[in-house]
C-alpha cells in the first residue's frame, strides 16, 4: 500500500481563516498538481498573515505530499493552534507523525479527531491506513471495518483491508476484501492486481492470471502489472510466454530494474544463459543492492563457465552471508568455491528467516503418554514425485517399507504432474498420494497437520519446487530433512538431518541447524530394481576417440570452478591421447570450456560433451569411460551412484561440507575407499596413477561389478531397515518428551563386504 495521503474529510484549509487575495489562488494551483507552486504562496500568506489558518493547513500538505513530515509537522500545529477542532489537520498531524515513526503520537491525533467527529468514515480510513503503514495490522483492519460500516461504499478501504488481512496471514478474507472492493469499482486496477496477488498466495494462479488481464484492460500502460502478470506465467512454468509480458514492461519503461531481473529469471529457466546473463548485468545496474540479482547472476555465470567474471561477484554474496543480510536460497552457496560449512549454515538459517517471517506455527497435539505399539504415520513432502533424479532412488524405499510398521503419506508440491512409469510406479508405493501444488502454504500446513503425522520427512529441502513456507509452520511433531538437499537448511523447526559418518561425521554438529541421525553405512538411498542400461554404444557413436583414456565427469557444469579445471587440464596434459568427456549444458558454455581449456595449453577438442540421453542410454554410456573425475567443494550425488552402478569407478576429494562428502559415502559403501582422497595433490596423484596403470584400474572395475550386488549402497531393503529404524529411534525420544538429539542407528548384521570400512 502507498503511504497515506492527505485526508479528504473535515473543514478544507481551517474555518478561522481570514480573507486573503492570494489563497485562492494557492487552493487552485493545488488542485491544478501544482504543490511546490502552491506551497511558495502559502509562505507569503502566513508571512503576511500569521493567524491563517487555512495557509498553514495547505502547507502542510503540500509538505507532506513532497515526503517532508518533518517541515509539515511545524505548519500544520500552528493551523491547529488556530483551530483547534479542525478534525482534517488533526488527521494531517497524525500522518506527518506516523510518517517520522512516532506512531502513539499518530494514532493519538486520530483519536482527538474521532472524538470531535465518531462518525466520519474517512477519518476511520485515514487512521486505518496509519496503523497499517506502522504494521499495527489487526487494529488497521478495525478501523477499515468501522469506516466500512459507516460507509461502505469505500472502495480504497476496501482495499487497504485486504492488504492488512494478506499480511496477517488470513488469505481468503482479504481476496473476499479485495472482491468487495471491485464490486463497487470494478473498473479499479489496484485492486484487481491486489486480488491476483492474493489468489497466488493461496496457490490459485490461473485465477490470479485472469485478474491480471483485467487489471491490465483497464491500465495497459502500467509496466509493473506486466512484470507481475509475466510472474504469474512463470509461476505456471510458461516462462516463455512471460517473456513477452516482460518485453511489453520494458517497452513502457525501459529502466525497469524489477523487469529486468523478471527477465532474467525466466531466461534462466529456459536454460538461456547468455541472455539471461545479460539480463541481469542490466537488472544490477538498475538495481544495485538487489540480492536475488546478483545470486542468480553468479549461478548463470556458474553455468557459463565465465569464471573471470566471478571472483567480485562471489566474494559478494560470501560478504551478504557473513553479515547477516543474505535471504535468497542457500543452494548456489554448496558450489561456491570459498564458501565453508558454517557459510552453508548461515545461508540457511538467512532464508528460514525470510520464510518465517509472518508464519504462524499451527498448534500441535501433546506427546502421547506412552510408546504403545502402533503403525508410525510418515509424510514425505517433495516436489520430485515424478521423473526426477530423486524418486530414481528413493521409489525402491517407498516400495520396501514394512507397512506393517509403517503407513506412508505422499505430499507432493510439483505443479505439472505427468503420467509416466515412474508417477505410477510412486502412487502405487504409498498408503495416500496428496498433491498440494495449488493450496497455499498455511492451508497445506493446516491439512498435513489434520494427518496427524508422527514425522514428516522434507526431500526437496531448497531445491525446485520447495515449500519452506509449509515446513516452517510446523505440521507434524517431528520433521526430517533428507537427501533432496545436501545441506542444512538452518530452518529451527527441522529437528533432524539424515546422515552418515562421513557426510555428518563427528564433531560437525555445529555446521547443522538439526540434529543429526548418522545411518550405519551410506546415507544415500538407492532402488537395486533400476536398469542396467541399454546395449552400450561405440566410442564412435558417442564422439569419443576409439583409444586412448577418457576421463569422465557428467556433473552439472555450475559445479565446476577454476581450481578444479586446471587439475583436469595438467592430467589431460600428463596422459597423452586422454580426453575429458563432460556434459553439454549450452553452446555457449561448451564453447566457454573450450576457451578455458585452450588457456592453460590444452586443443579445445580435448573437451567431448555428452547430450542428454533417456536414463537407460544415459546410464549405458557410462561403460565408455575410464574413470570419472569428481567435482568439489559440491560433489556428485545420484550421478556418482548412476556411475557406479553402470560399473565406472569414481575418484573423489573428501570435502569439509556435506555436498563435498557425499562421493566418499558412496564409495566407502560399495567397497572402494581407497577411490577417496583427502587433498588436491592426492586427488590429481591418484587420477594420473589410474589413467597409467590400466592394471590397477581393471582390478577396481572388477571389484566394483563384484560388489554391486552386494554391496550396503545397492542393498534397498537394508537401507531401509536402518531407515525405519531411525523413524522408530526418534520417535521413541519423543513420546517420552525428550528433545531431539544426535543419534547413531545401529547396523543390522554386516552385508558381506570383504572390505573393512574407511575411517572419514
Amino acid at each position: 500500500m502507498s503511504k497515506p495521503t492527505p485526508p479528504r474529510h473535515g473543514p478544507m484549509f481551517g474555518h478561522r481563516a481570514k480573507p486573503a487575495p492570494q489563497m485562492a489562488q494557492a487552493v487552485q494551483l493545488f488542485e491544478r498538481g501544482q504543490p511546490a507552486q502552491a506551497a511558495a504562496l502559502c509562505r507569503q500568506i502566513v508571512q503576511a498573515q500569521p493567524g491563517h489558518a487555512g495557509a498553514w493547513q495547505l502547507l502542510g500538505i503540500t509538505q507532506i505530499m513532497a515526503g517532508q513530515p518533518g517541515e509539515a509537522e511545524p505548519a500544520l500545529r500552528q493551523a491547529l493552534a488556530l483551530d483547534e477542532r479542525n478534525t482534517r489537520t488533526l488527521c494531517l498531524l497524525g500522518v506527518a507523525c506516523s510518517q517520522q515513526d512516532r506512531a502513539d503520537e499518530a494514532i493519538a491525533f486520530f483519536d482527538r479527531a474521532l472524538a470531535l467527529d465518531p462518525n466520519q468514515p474517512g477519518i476511520w480510513y485515514d487512521r486505518g491506513n496509519t496503523l497499517y503503514a506502522l504494521g499495527r495490522d489487526d487494529e488497521a483492519v478495525q478501523s477499515f471495518d468501522r469506516a466500512l460500516k459507516l460507509e461502505p461504499r469505500l472502495a480504497d478501504a476496501w482495499l487497504n483491508r485486504g492488504h492488512a488481512l494478506l499480511r496477517l496471514e488470513r488469505p481468503q478474507q482479504a481476496i473476499a476484501s479485495y472482491e468487495s472492493g471491485l464490486d463497487l469499482a470494478p473498473g479499479h486496477a489496484k485492486l484487481w492486481s491486489s486480488l491476483a496477488q492474493a489468489l497466488i498466495t493461496v496457490r490459485r494462479v490461473p485465477d490470479a492470471l485472469a485478474c491480471f488481464e483485467k487489471a491490465l484492460v483497464i491500465d495497459d500502460r502500467n509496466a509493473d502489472l506486466w512484470v507481475s502478470m509475466g510472474d504469474t506465467l512463470r509461476e505456471l512454468g510458461r516462462a516463455d510466454l512471460a517473456l513477452e509480458r516482460y518485453d511489453k514492461a520494458l517497452k513502457l519503461n525501459p529502466d525497469s530494474g524489477h523487469a529486468w531481473a523478471s527477465r532474467g529469471f525466466a531466461l534462466k529457466e529456459l536454460r538461456q544463459w547468455v541472455s539471461a546473463a545479460d539480463a541481469f548485468v542490466r537488472a544490477s545496474e538498475l538495481l544495485p543492492a538487489d540480492l536475488p540479482v546478483i545470486y542468480s547472476l553468479m549461478l548463470v555465470l556458474q553455468h557459463l563457465a565465465l569464471w573471470d567474471k566471478l571472483d567480485a561477484i562471489w566474494d559478494g554474496v560470501l560478504c551478504h552471508v557473513r553479515h547477516g543480510t543474505f535471504n535468497q536460497d542457500s543452494f548456489a552457496m554448496l558450489s561456491h568455491p570459498h564458501a565453508n560449512a558454517h557459510d552453508v549454515l548461515l545461508a540457511g538459517e538467512g532464508y528460514a528467516r525470510h520464510h518465517r517471517a509472518g508464519a504462524v506455527p499451527l498448534p500441535l497435539p501433546p506427546s502421547p503418554a506412552s510408546a504403545a505399539p502402533r503403525r508410525l504415520r510418515v509424510g514425505y513432502i517433495s516436489g520430485d514425485f515424478r521423473d526426477h533424479p530423486l524418486s530414481a532412488l528413493m521409489v525402491g524405499v517407498f516400495e520396501a517399507h514394512d507397512k506393517a510398521r509403517l503407513e506412508t503419506v505422499a505430499l507432493s508440491t510439483y505443479p505439472q504432474p505427468v503420467a509416466s512409469p515412474m508417477r505410477k510406479r510412486l502412487e502405487a508405493a504409498f498408503d495416500r498420494f496428496i498433491d498440494l501444488h495449488a493450496v497455499g502454504d498455511q492451508e497445506a500446513a493446516t491439512r498435513i497437520a489434520q494427518l496427524q503425522l508422527d514425522i514428516l520427512v522434507d526431500l526437496t529441502g531448497y531445491t525446485s519446487f520447495c515449500r519452506p513456507g509449509i515446513v516452517v509452520r510446523r505440521p507434524a511433531p517431528i520433521q526430517v530433512s533428507y537427501l533432496g538437499f545436501p545441506a542444512t537448511t538452518g530452518m529451527a523447526e527441522i529437528d533432524y538431518i539424515l546422515g552418515d559418518r562421513w557426510v555428518t561425521p563427528l564433531g560437525s554438529a555445529g555446521e547443522f541447524s538439526e540434529k543429526i541421525i548418522r545411518l550405519p553405512e551410506s546415507f544415500q538411498a538407492n532402488d537395486d530394481q533400476r536398469p542396467g542400461g541399454a546395449k552400450t554404444p561405440s566410442r564412435q557413436e558417442l564422439g569419443l576417440p576409439e583409444h586412448g583414456f577418457v576421463f569422465c565427469c557428467h556433473n552439472n557444469i555450475y559445479k565446476i570452478n577454476p581450481g578444479m579445471f586446471d587439475i583436469w587440464m595438467r592430467l589431460l596434459a600428463q596422459v597423452p591421447g586422454s580426453v575429458l568427456w563432460l556434459v553439454a549444458d549450452s553452446p555457449e558454455t561448451d564453447a566457454n570450456l573450450r576457451r578455458q581449456a585452450e588457456a592453460r595449453g590444452v586443443a579445445g577438442e580435448r573437451l567431448v560433451f555428452a547430450r542428454r540421453a533417456p536414463y537407460v542410454k544415459y546410464l549405458a554410456q557410462y561403460r565408455q569411460a575410464d574413470l570419472f573425475l569428481d567435482t568439489l567443494p559440491f560433489n556428485a550425488g545420484t550421478t556418482a551412484s548412476d556411475a557406479l552402478w553402470a560399473g565406472l569407478p569414481v575418484l573423489t576429494q573428501l570435502g569439509h561440507s556435506f555436498a563435498g562428502r557425499m562421493a566418499a559415502s558412496l564409495l566407502d559403501a560399495v567397497g572402494l575407499p581407497e577411490l577417496i582422497t583427502r587433498d588436491a595433490a592426492a586427488y590429481e596423484q591418484m587420477a594420473l596413477k589410474l589413467a597409467t596403470t590400466p592394471e590397477l584400474l581393471r582390478e577396481l572395475r572388477e571389484r566394483l561389478e563384484r560388489h554391486r550386488a552386494t554391496s550396503p549402497l545397492f542393498n534397498t531393503a537394508r537401507f531401509t531397515q536402518h531407515l525405519e529404524r531411525a523413524y522408530e529411534m526418534i520417535w521413541a525420544r519423543h513420546v517420552q518428551g525428550l528433545p531431539p538429539a544426535e543419534i547413531d542407528v545401529p547396523a543390522l548384521e554386516a552385508p558381506g563386504l570383504s572390505a573393512a570400512p574407511a575411517s572419514p
